[in-house]
């Protein structure tokens, strides 16, 4: 009995910084939704899903502060609503694009000097393009925001990116960039660093 009692203390002694944590991230999470609902309803906008706008980011911005990747897809001037979400999507997919090509091309600059600028913007134009289409696919629209003003529908996507499936991708695109640029044996072996030093600095957004 006197054993039992000892591994129960023990396993609430360790279970205490998880749950403080976890207690933590809630109060986090309540407070960016708070935040973000505030501004979404000042502008005009309503959610698709059903349920309250500040739970549904509670539970969204609970999964970013737990670890999860985000990203936030934007559209204006669109005909529908489900062009708009559409459009969103496609937007947030290029800007990781984006972000990512920003990244790795500082990673590139400071890790080797023997590409020249023309091949640089070239890996860099491929790599954006090639992660902007493998990416679509694990991109997890969360909360999807709409307003729609005399026929004019603009939205904003809530987006929970995979981390481990946004790195494949990432990779793929860069080993497929190199390949389109010639240059996959002479850089190939550099990838990893390329990719993997570059986001662990930015972290995923």
């Amino acid at each position: 009995m006197k054993r039992f009692v000892i591994l129960m203390v023990a396993a609430l002694v360790a279970l205490a910084p998880a749950q403080a944590q976890s207690k933590k991230e809630a109060r986090d999470a309540r407070k960016d939704a708070y935040a973000a609902t505030r501004t979404l309803r000042l502008e005009g906008y309503r959610t698709l899903e059903l349920g309250s706008m500040q739970k549904l980011l509670e539970k969204y911005f609970l999964k970013v502060n737990a670890g999860c990747g985000q990203i936030i897809g934007t559209a204006d001037d669109c005909m529908t609503t489900n062009l708009a979400k559409v459009t969103a999507l496609s937007n947030a997919a290029s800007e990781y694009a984006m972000l990512a090509g920003g990244n790795v091309r500082g990673r590139i600059v400071t890790s080797t000097s023997s590409l020249t600028g023309q091949q640089l913007d070239n890996v860099v134009a491929s790599f954006e393009r090639l992660v902007a289409k493998e990416i679509r696919g694990e991109l997890v629209p969360y909360v999807t925001a709409v307003r729609d003003r005399r026929g004019s529908v603009s939205a904003r996507v809530y987006c929970i990116v995979d981390v481990d499936a946004a790195h494949k991708a990432r990779r793929r695109a860069m080993e497929i960039a190199l390949e389109e640029q010639s240059l996959a044996e002479q850089y190939g072996t550099q990838v990893s660093d390329w990719i993997d030093d570059g986001f662990n600095k930015a972290r995923e957004y």
